[in-house]
């Protein structure tokens, strides 16, 4: 009886749970190590870990999450949460020249408020660490264990769209649809994943119409909940939202115009014209239009068509930067776990490209344009048969 007891606890899932555990205190004291980079004006392909790694160490170096720390504190004290951005980074402390103004919503604004009462440094460091935590969360709600979700956070950091989103939103954007993927079947919940994820960008609100589609017309309930909160808030600064609609037009179209935007359709038209956009097009409209057939025929959602629609929600997007691709990670280990042999190589092209682009410069816009446009077709040669429900 006794040995039995002990093979029990040797074989128990709980040992090799604490050395993940383990394993990720580890990773983490590593990643405390990893120096900053020596010019920010130019991080090159190893920056976004660089930079993250200092972020975790409180350095407070200069990330996007600037715009959303000063406009949240803005939105509670009042004055303009849209400055020009370099005095945004001014009043932090960090010198940068970049005279436009913010084009995230004010929404995004509402995510930052429980660090905005921290000093600059601090509120950057707990941010990177909550975000290290969303990225673990995403790997637990897709079905990974808790140990190994954590030890996994930190090596998600070796590919430069994760590490450059310790500094962003995109870890929520990420968190929010494994999330909902995981309450799929409890749509309310999935409804209220979808907002917290929408609230990022708005794009990822495009998840809705997986479920819409396949009749569960109860998570409009859950996603709007979210949104009313969202609105009751912002509606104590109402000038906020005016001024970003009025911004929104002129200030996002001079971002989206600029050459080093990797948002697929907008880079492919710097690059290519008229055809390089209705290539674009045509691969959006061709992969969601299998997955609206697919969906309609099975009145279910699987996880080809999932990704199908968290893969739209990033080309989309009219303005993007290497940590837009983070979004895009579980349908890249879907496919190249599951996909079909076709698909594999360019699921592996949309892994492998951002290692070999400058993040913020030409000509990596049209380059990680193209990531976004190999998982597309990757998606596309992966469209399983419309009766074939089996292994989804």
């Amino acid at each position: 009886m006794k040995s039995d007891s002990v093979a029990s606890r040797l074989h128990s899932p709980l040992p090799l749970e604490g050395l993940f555990a383990a394993a990720a205190v580890v990773e983490l004291v590593l990643l405390l190590l990893v120096p900053a980079p020596a010019n920010p004006d130019k991080p090159g392909i190893s920056g976004g870990l660089r930079t993250a790694a200092a972020q975790l160490r409180g350095e407070g170096p200069p990330v996007d999450l600037v715009q959303d720390y000063v406009g949240a504190r803005r939105l509670v004290a009042g004055g303009d949460s849209y400055p020009l951005l370099t005095r945004a980074f001014a009043s932090v402390g960090i010198e940068w020249q970049a005279d436009h103004r913010s084009t995230h919503p004010p929404t995004a604004f509402l995510l930052a408020l429980p660090i905005a009462w921290l000093p600059w440094k601090a509120a950057s460091a707990v941010w990177a660490g909550l975000m290290l935590a969303a990225i673990a969360g995403a790997w637990w709600a897709l079905g990974v264990s808790p140990g190994l979700s954590a030890s996994l956070a930190p090596l998600t950091l070796i590919w430069p769209p994760a590490a450059w989103s310790l500094g962003q939103l995109t870890p929520l954007w990420l968190f929010g649809l494994a999330l909902a993927w995981r309450l799929r079947d409890r749509p309310v919940g999935a409804g209220a994943a979808i907002a917290l994820a929408s609230l990022t960008k708005l794009l990822p609100a495009l998840l809705l119409i997986p479920l819409l589609v396949a009749g569960r017309p109860r998570v409009l309930r859950g996603f709007a909940s979210v949104w009313a909160v969202a609105f009751a808030v912002i509606a104590f600064r109402p000038n906020v939202l005016e001024r970003y609609f009025h911004l929104a037009h002129g200030v996002g179209r001079e971002q989206a115009a600029r050459g080093e935007n990797s948002a697929l359709l907008w880079a492919a038209a710097h690059k290519f014209g008229v055809p390089g956009v209705a290539a674009g097009i045509a691969l959006v409209g061709a992969v969601t239009a299998l997955s609206l057939r697919r969906l309609h025929r099975r009145s279910a959602v699987d996880r080809w068509s999932w990704d199908v629609w968290s893969w739209a929600s990033v080309a989309l997007l009219p303005i993007a930067w290497i940590y837009s691709l983070l979004p895009l990670l579980p349908a890249i280990a879907r496919t190249l776990r599951r996909g079909r042999a076709a698909a594999r190589p360019l699921a592996l092209a949309t892994l492998a490209i951002p290692f070999f682009v400058d993040p913020f410069g030409l000509p990596g816009g049209i380059r990680l344009a193209l990531a976004t446009a190999c998982l597309g077709l990757a998606l596309l040669v992966a469209a399983p048969a419309a009766v074939d429900s089996s292994r989804e």
